[in-house]
C-alpha cells in the first residue's frame, strides 16, 4: 500500500487513475515544440486537490523521455520558503543554484545571478508594499545603504545574453501556491510579473486561480483576476476528473484496506445505497480520496471484526470531510442510536428541531445528501418506525445504530470489558462440541468487567442475537441441553443488581425458548424433556416451563399458535420435579441462591408433602437451619422524595415460610442460638431479621405494610 501522504502524487503515468497522462503529455510537448526564445509563463488551474501535483510529475516524466530539446527542469516550491520575508531572492537564489550545475553554458551565470538577486530582491520586495510597512521599508533601505549599488539593467542584459546564447530552455516548475498565505501569494506573483520576459524561461505554475486571485486583491487591492491576467499568458484549465475513475480509485484503496472483512460480514447492498446516499457526494476531487483511505488506513484495524464494516466507513466520512457533524453525533449517542418505539409527541417535536438544527447548520451542498445518509446509518433519524424488535438485528450486524456498539465507532476501540466479535464467534463454534461450550460459559462467570459484572451476562445477552440463524439445525437440541444444564452455575452477582434486573436465569431461557421455535413441533417435548432430565439448571428449567405453561394458558382464550400445549407442558413439568428431587438430594442443593422460588414451583407442581418433607430434613441440623433461613433473605431498596441516599431494608417474614416449616419452633430453636452467640456471622443478618418480623406479628403490626419499617433509618 502506498505510505500515508494526502499530498505526495502520483510520479509514474502507467498508475494514472483519473486519465491525467494523456494531458500531461500533451502539455509536455507542447512546451517542447514552443518555437519562440521569449520568456513564457504558463498557468494549470484547477482546485485544491484535484490533480495538478500529479500533472506536474507526469509532464516531467515525459520531458525526461525526450531525446531531442529536453528542457532544463528548475522545480521552485515556494512553501519551502513560507514565512521569510523575501520570496525573491530565495528563487533567484535556486536558479543560482541549480543552473550552473545542469550545464557548461550556465556556468556563468552563478555570480550574476547572485549580483541580481541581491539588487532586485529588495526592489521587488518595495514595490509590493502597501500601508502600514514603514518599519519593512525602512529595514530595507538601511541594508540597500550599507551594500555596493548594483545596476540591475546591466545585470539583466548579461543574463539575458547569457540565456540567448546558450540555446537551451528552462523549465521552471513551480508548485504548491495554493498553500501560501494572501501575502506570500502576491509576493510571488510580483516575482514572476518582474522576471516573466527573462529569455528561454518558461514558468509553469499551478495553482487554483480563485484562490490566487483573491489573496492578490486582499493584499494589494487590485482586481485579482486582470492581474493574473497581465502575468500569465498560456492558462490550462486541468480537465476534470471523471467520476467513474475518482469511484474507482476509491474502491481499490478501499479492497487494500477493508477486503478482509471477517467471515464475509458485508452487506453489498446496503454499501450500495450508503455509499450513494451520502459517501459519493464527499469525494470530489483525488485528494479527497487519499485522506480520506489513509484515515480509514489508521483507524479500522483497531476496530476489524467489530463493528460494521459500511457503518464505519461512512462515519469516517463525516468525520474526514463534515467534521462538525460528527461532533453532533459523538455528543448526542440518545438521538441517532436504538429504536423509535415509545416517544411522545412533545419529544417527537423537540427531536425534529434538533435533527434540523444540526442539518442546517451544514454546507447547502452536503444537506440532502448527509440527510440520507445519516438516515441509513441511524434508522431512528428517519420517518419510519423502527421498533425494539430490530435491535437484536441490529447488534448481530454490529451496526452502530444499536446503543451498546454505537461507543465502538466514536472511541475507535472496544470499551474495557467488552465481548469482542471473535470472542462471540469463538463460543458459537464451541457449540459443535456441548462440553467446551459449557466450559467457555464457566470460565466467562469467573472473569469480572470493570464494572463488576461477569463476562457471563454479556456473552448469554450476545447469544440471543445469534439463536435464529447462527446455531445450526443440527445443534438446536445440544445447545438447549448445555444451557439447561450449565444455567443455574452462572447466576453470580449479576443477579442482585436491583429489583429491575432480570438476571442471568432469564439470560439462559431467552435462548432455550427461543431455540425451541427452531424445533419441528411434534420433536419440542421430546427434546426439552431430554435436557430437564439430563441436565442440573432446575432454575434454567423452571424459567422455561413457566413461560411455555404461561404461553399455553394464554392460547386457551386467544387461540394463538403456542409452542406446547398445556398437556405436553404438564408432563414436562413431571419430569423436572422427578429431577428436582434427584438435585435435591444432593448438598449443594440448599445453598442455591434461587431456593425460595425452586421449593415455591415443587410446592405449586407436586404439592405440599413433598416438599415439606424435604424441609424437614433441611432444618434438621442448626446448621441446615441457618442455611434455609439466610435463602429466604431479601433487600428492598427505597428512596424518599427528595433524598440521594438509597434505603435498603433486610426483609424476612416467616410468615412465607409457614408452608415449609414449622415457624414457632424454629423461631424458638433460632432465639436459643442468638441468646447464646451461636449464629455464624454469614446467617446473623437473616436470624435477626427473622426474629424481629416475627415479633412484629406477635405484636399485631403487619411487617409487610406500608410503612412498617419508616424508624429504622437508612442502611
Amino acid at each position: 500500500m502506498t505510505a500515508l501522504s494526502a499530498d505526495r502524487p502520483s510520479n509514474d503515468p502507467k498508475d494514472d487513475l483519473f486519465g491525467h497522462a494523456p494531458f500531461a503529455r500533451s502539455l509536455a510537448d507542447s512546451l517542447c515544440r514552443y518555437p519562440g526564445n521569449d520568456g513564457l509563463v504558463v498557468a494549470l488551474y484547477g482546485p485544491w486537490g484535484s490533480g495538478k501535483s500529479t500533472v506536474l510529475s507526469y509532464v516531467q516524466h515525459y520531458l525526461e523521455q525526450q531525446t531531442e530539446d529536453q528542457p532544463v527542469l528548475v522545480k521552485f516550491n515556494p512553501w519551502w520558503f513560507s514565512g521569510q520575508e523575501n520570496l525573491a531572492r530565495a528563487f533567484l537564489g535556486q536558479l543560482q543554484a541549480v543552473l550552473p550545475a545542469k550545464s557548461e553554458k550556465f556556468r556563468k551565470l552563478g555570480d550574476l545571478l547572485g549580483d541580481f538577486s541581491e539588487g532586485i530582491g529588495g526592489l521587488i520586495d518595495l514595490s509590493g508594499m502597501t500601508g502600514g510597512a514603514g518599519s519593512k521599508l525602512g529595514k530595507l533601505l538601511g541594508l540597500i545603504t550599507k551594500r555596493k549599488p548594483k545596476d540591475v539593467p546591466a545585470l539583466k542584459s548579461e543574463i539575458s545574453k547569457i540565456l540567448l546564447e546558450a540555446k537551451q530552455r528552462i523549465l521552471v516548475v513551480i508548485d504548491d501556491i495554493d498553500r501560501l498565505t494572501p501575502e506570500e501569494t502576491r509576493q510571488l506573483f510580483t516575482v514572476i510579473k518582474a522576471l516573466a520576459d527573462f529569455p528561454n524561461i518558461v514558468y509553469l505554475m499551478a495553482f487554483d486561480r480563485d484562490v490566487a486571485a483573491q489573496a492578490i486583491e486582499q493584499q494589494g487591492g487590485l482586481p485579482g483576476a486582470r492581474y493574473l491576467e497581465k502575468i500569465v499568458q498560456v492558462p490550462f484549465e486541468l480537465p476534470p476528473v471523471d467520476r467513474i475513475a475518482l469511484r474507482a480509485m476509491l474502491f481499490k484503496r478501499l479492497d487494500e484496506i477493508l477486503g478482509n472483512v471477517p467471515d464475509g460480514v458485508f452487506d453489498h447492498e446496503y454499501w450500495t445505497n450508503v455509499y450513494h446516499d451520502g459517501i459519493d457526494a464527499l469525494i470530489q476531487v483525488p485528494r479527497d480520496v487519499v485522506r480520506f483511505v489513509n484515515t480509514l488506513a489508521v483507524t479500522y484495524p483497531s476496530v476489524r471484526g467489530e463493528v460494521n464494516a459500511v457503518d464505519f466507513i461512512a462515519l469516517e466520512s463525516i468525520r474526514v470531510f463534515l467534521p462538525d457533524l460528527y461532533d453532533t453525533l459523538r455528543a448526542n449517542p440518545e438521538r441517532f442510536a436504538g429504536h423509535s418505539n415509545g416517544r411522545h409527541e412533545a419529544d417527537r417535536r423537540e427531536s425534529e428541531a434538533f435533527h434540523r438544527a444540526w442539518i442546517e447548520s451544514l454546507p447547502a451542498e452536503h444537506r440532502d445528501s448527509s440527510r440520507a445518509l445519516i438516515e441509513r446509518v441511524f434508522p431512528k433519524t428517519s420517518s419510519m418506525g423502527y421498533g425494539a424488535d430490530w435491535l437484536t438485528d441490529w447488534r448481530r450486524n454490529l451496526r452502530a445504530c444499536h446503543p451498546d456498539l454505537f461507543p465502538i465507532y466514536f472511541r475507535l476501540s472496544l470499551p474495557s470489558g467488552a465481548v469482542s466479535r471473535r470472542e462471540m464467534l469463538d463460543l458459537l463454534y464451541s457449540i459443535a462440541t456441548p462440553e467446551s461450550f459449557k466450559a467457555r460459559l464457566l470460565a466467562a462467570k469467573s472473569e469480572k468487567r470493570p464494572d463488576g459484572l461477569t463476562r457471563a451476562r454479556a456473552l448469554l445477552e450476545r447469544l440471543m442475537d445469534h439463536v435464529e440463524a447462527d446455531i445450526p439445525s443440527a445443534q438446536v437440541a445440544t445447545t438447549i441441553e448445555a444451557l439447561l444444564d450449565v444455567g443455574d452455575s452462572l447466576i453470580d452477582y449479576d443477579d442482585e443488581r436491583g429489583m429491575f434486573d432480570f438476571g442471568n436465569i432469564s439470560r439462559v431461557s431467552r435462548p432455550v425458548y427461543h431455540l425451541l421455535k427452531r424445533v419441528p413441533g411434534d420433536q419440542r417435548a421430546a427434546v426439552l424433556e431430554a435436557a430437564i432430565r439430563s441436565g442440573h439448571a432446575v432454575a434454567a428449567q423452571r424459567r422455561v416451563l413457566s413461560a411455555l405453561a404461561e404461553g399455553a394458558a394464554k392460547s386457551e382464550t386467544t387461540g394463538d399458535e403456542v409452542l406446547l400445549a398445556s398437556a405436553e407442558v404438564d408432563r414436562l413439568k413431571i419430569a423436572w420435579i422427578e429431577r428436582m428431587k434427584s438435585v435435591a438430594g444432593e448438598s449443594p442443593f440448599a445453598l442455591h441462591p434461587q431456593l425460595p422460588r425452586l421449593l415455591a414451583a415443587w410446592r405449586q407442581w407436586a404439592g405440599d408433602a413433598e416438599v415439606r418433607a424435604w424441609c424437614d430434613r433441611a432444618v434438621a441440623s442448626d446448621e441446615g437451619l441457618l442455611r434455609l433461613i439466610a435463602a429466604f433473605l431479601q433487600h428492598t431498596r427505597s428512596q424518599s422524595f427528595g433524598d440521594v441516599a438509597v434505603r435498603v431494608q433486610p426483609r424476612l417474614n416467616p410468615a412465607w415460610m409457614e408452608p415449609y416449616i414449622d415457624v414457632q419452633a424454629c423461631f424458638e430453636r433460632l432465639s436459643e442460638m442468638a441468646a447464646g452467640g451461636k449464629v455464624p456471622d454469614w446467617a446473623s443478618e437473616a436470624v435477626a431479621q427473622f426474629l424481629k418480623e416475627r415479633r412484629m406479628l406477635e405484636a399485631g403490626k403487619n411487617p409487610d405494610g406500608i410503612g412498617a419499617f419508616d424508624d429504622d433509618g437508612a442502611a
